[in-house]
């Protein structure tokens, strides 16, 4: 039998902790991407309203107003990635957008949403009270925030919304494939 003694085990609990402090001081001292900044070969730029969405290309589960989407976009020239995946078209539907706190990070970078600014779309969407009128339109609100000349490769979005009551968060598992690959 191997001794094992407590200062062995303060010291495996103080080496976790340090890795673990670590590597959150490395996400919180990355630099915060910008209008008109490149991550991986790609520009951060607005205009979202000429990009396809993200949104088209996912496929999403829910869990404690934790969305996870998995996305496989083809390679092209522009992915609006502002749109906001929460669990319920209802959340904070009562709420100013200014009133609420909004983090966005792309492979563990933040975003600054405010160089950014924000859009207004419209979808249908299905009559909440039956009704001989099945589909309504809802006005949506998304951060407009494009990536352009998409690189092929795994790319992760992390987003999150809150007041002072509730709290939502998303987490995009992107797949931007290589139209190469497949020739």
């Amino acid at each position: 039998m191997i001794p094992f003694h407590f200062s062995d085990l303060l010291n495996i609990i103080l080496s976790f902790l340090f890795a673990a402090f670590q590597s959150s001081a490395d996400i919180s001292n990355a630099p915060t991407l910008s209008l008109g900044d490149k991550i991986d070969g790609m520009t951060l730029t607005n205009r979202a309203a000429d990009a396809r969405p993200l949104w088209a290309f996912c496929s999403s589960e829910v869990t404690n107003n934790i969305t996870t989407a998995n996305c496989r976009v083809p390679q092209m020239s522009k992915l609006a990635i502002g749109h906001v995946f929460l669990a319920t078209e209802e959340a904070f539907a009562e709420t100013e957008w200014s009133a609420l706190t909004w983090e966005l990070s792309i492979d563990d970078q933040p975003v600054n949403l405010d160089d950014f600014g924000t859009y207004d779309y419209v979808l249908p969407t299905m009559a909440p009270n039956p009704s001989l009128v099945r589909e309504v339109f809802m006005k949506f609100t998304a951060w407009d925030v494009v990536l352009t000349d998409l690189q092929p490769g795994a790319h992760s979005l992390r987003g999150s919304v809150r007041d002072e009551n509730d709290a939502y968060s998303w987490v995009v598992n992107l797949v931007i494939e290589d139209r190469h690959a497949s020739e």
